[in-house]
């Protein structure tokens, strides 16, 4: 039975060890709870290495199973092609960050040398849903809500379903998202 790490990157980091489609063990957050997130003023490659501090956390206090980490999934919010973030929004310092060599890179120092991939956060939330519901033969769709609107869909597709840029008035005072956009 493999097991895989599953990370969400949103206003916190959340890190989480699935086995057979359900998280095992408890979930590690970053920050911890009553703590000010510094992510958005964080550099990208911060960033990276904040996710890494969380995934050795999380495989720290599972070290008793013996099954490997046979992947790493990561989500996060914005645009993402081949491990690239094109644009984020809510992250705009991680705009044309290459996340997965960045992982990639500084895992290989945990000795955790693994597939890693990297998909927008609501792609990701809809991916966790099909699975935990025993829905992966079916098309899924969400609509995300935090820092901003994002759309996600299982299974995965090429093409840019970000909601996160959409008008929602006409009031030229508004500011629509952290990109100014």
């Amino acid at each position: 039975m493999s097991k895989t790490l599953g990370v969400l990157v949103m206003e916190h980091i959340a890190v989480g060890l699935v086995e057979d489609d359900r998280i095992v063990g408890a979930i590690r957050v970053y920050p911890e709870k009553g703590e000010q997130s510094d992510l958005q003023s964080m550099p990208a490659a911060g960033v990276a290495d904040c996710i890494k501090r969380q995934i050795e956390s999380v495989l720290a206090a599972a070290s008793s199973n013996a099954a490997p980490v046979s992947a790493i999934g990561v989500g996060v919010p914005g645009i993402v092609r081949e491990g690239i973030l094109e644009d984020s929004p809510n992250l705009q310092q991680m705009k044309g960050f290459d996340l997965r060599g960045a992982l990639t890179l500084t895992l290989k120092t945990s000795n955790l040398a693994v597939p890693i991939r990297i998909f927008n956060d609501a792609d990701a939330n809809a991916a966790g849903i099909a699975a935990t519901r025993g829905q992966l033969n079916k098309l899924i769709r969400v609509w995300t809500i935090g820092d901003g609107v994002g759309f996600g869909r299982y299974p995965w597709t090429e093409g840019v379903w970000e909601g996160g840029h959409s008008t929602v008035t006409l009031d030229p005072k508004e500011k629509y998202c952290g990109c100014g956009g």
